[in-house]
């Protein structure tokens, strides 16, 4: 006995082989790295304020995996004083610093969707003892100005750049007396201050 196929049976057919190569089309199609939001600032409250801020949001990881990420500058200029009860005690001191990284280049955890959204906060530098500005109590050294040059988010395992702020620059304490951090053409011509531990 003989069989044939209705036509019910070959739009069944016909529906299974088009369904399947849809599917086949879509395994070898993965989505690009790229960072969909990206933005460069810096902290305005808190014991962190002045530092740099990069937050974002990339798509496209390889679930499971691992991305680095820096959050870096060129160069950073740092004024610092002695304050007390928010007035100035002293003469300020400038602190010029280059290639300022974070403590820990920070390397994350790609979860099942391939998105990560994160923070990554690089603090300001701090003189190491040898150049450290010292107060008489009750007297407090206190940073007075920031100001970040050239600065980058890079995913550094996918070689991305996310985002690029050539110049930020903050005046934490209105009462501090001498002024702001020189602009980044000044800056980059140091003389350059080791940061501390």
């Amino acid at each position: 006995m003989k069989y044939k196929f209705g036509k019910q049976a070959k739009r069944a057919g016909l529906a299974f082989a088009a369904v399947a190569a849809f599917t086949t089309l879509g395994i070898g199609t993965a989505q690009a790295q790229e960072f969909t939001a990206a933005s460069i600032t810096l902290e305005n409250a808190g014991e962190s304020a002045g530092s740099l801020n990069c937050s974002f949001r990339e798509t496209g990881l390889t679930p499971g995996g691992f991305v680095r990420y820096d959050c870096a500058s060129q160069y950073v200029g740092v004024a610092e004083q002695c304050m007390y009860k928010n007035k100035a005690v002293g003469n300020p001191r400038l602190y010029i610093y280059n290639n300022i990284h974070p403590e820990e280049v920070e390397n994350l955890d790609v979860p099942r969707n391939g998105t990560i959204r994160a923070t990554i906060v690089t603090q300001t530098p701090e003189p190491g003892e040898a150049n450290a500005l010292l107060c008489t109590a009750p007297s407090e050294v206190t940073v007075t100005s920031v100001r970040w040059c050239n600065n980058t988010l890079v995913d550094l395992t996918n070689n991305i750049t996310g985002a690029t702020v050539a110049e930020l620059s903050d005046q934490l304490v209105r009462t501090a007396t001498g002024g702001s951090v020189p602009d980044c053409a000044t800056l980059a011509n140091g003389p350059f201050t080791p940061p501390g531990e």
